[in-house]
């Protein structure tokens, strides 16, 4: 395919994007799109049969390179709390990357002939399948509580897809931000913690020993001082006795 050829396709593609998710894949025509991508309807035709051929070319550029990118992650030598923050990351910096695209891909679910919908219901469950893994190896390895793998990853997927819905490009909310507050609240909750983690408590507990052992050691010095103390004051006490009293009769010389 010529450079020139692929031009003209990504243009045809990123102006349907913006057309299905501005007015939805049934309202569009032929004509609407032809117009967005600023070519003839003829033109349009050279390079797609339909627009049904459209869509589900949308469909399979966003299935491969979401696939391929968390298959990737997956596989990389890193924990399973790692891979899944990495995850998240992706999949928030894609969502909000391609927005107009994730529109319709979200869209248009419902309402896709049977033969298209049977392959993107296993393609999403292939996705799926994937998050599964990795959340079963953090269980497996004592990483993560007991958790249910699949019913954590539709709860964590339902958490950034409705990102299409409002998330803004541009705005204040950018997608590392999204992405951070969506990792903190999985791994630590949104409550203020009001009971100690087990770290703090061993934390705790040697800082006490520690107080405890400098207490004995400062407790031991000072008896030991007590103990030199007293014996000083005994050998002084004596004779201080022996210079005031008289000598004793064995000392009295004898005429």
């Amino acid at each position: 395919m010529g450079r020139k050829h692929s031009g003209i396709e990504a243009q045809i593609l990123r102006a349907a994007e913006m057309t299905f998710s501005e007015r939805g894949y049934q309202a569009t025509t032929l004509d609407d799109l032809a117009v967005a991508a600023k070519i003839s309807r003829a033109t349009f035709y050279s390079y797609f049969p339909s627009k049904e051929e459209l869509l589900r070319r949308m469909y399979r550029q966003v299935i491969a390179s979401t696939q391929a990118s968390i298959d990737r992650i997956a596989r990389e030598d890193v924990p399973a709390p790692e891979k899944l923050r990495r995850i998240v990351r992706f999949h928030v910096s894609y969502l909000a990357t391609h927005k107009p695209l994730m529109q319709v891909f979200f869209s248009e679910l419902l309402s896709l002939p049977s033969a298209m919908s049977r392959s993107v219901t296993q393609a999403n469950r292939a996705f799926c399948a994937v998050i599964e893994r990795v959340v079963e190896e953090g269980v497996r390895t004592g990483v993560f509580i007991p958790l249910h793998p699949k019913r954590f990853t539709y709860m964590l997927l339902g958490a950034c897809n409705w990102m299409h819905r409002w998330y803004r490009p541009g705005g204040e909310w950018t997608p590392d931000m999204i992405a951070d507050e969506i990792i903190r609240i999985l791994e630590s909750g949104c409550l203020q913690q009001q009971t100690e983690t087990n770290e703090a408590i061993l934390l705790r507990e040697v800082r006490a020993l520690r107080e405890e052992v400098k207490q004995m050691r400062v407790s031991g010095r000072q008896d030991q001082k007590h103990v030199q103390r007293s014996a000083n004051h005994a050998t002084k006490s004596v004779k201080r006795r022996e210079r005031h009293r008289g000598p004793s009769p064995a000392e009295i010389p004898t005429k």
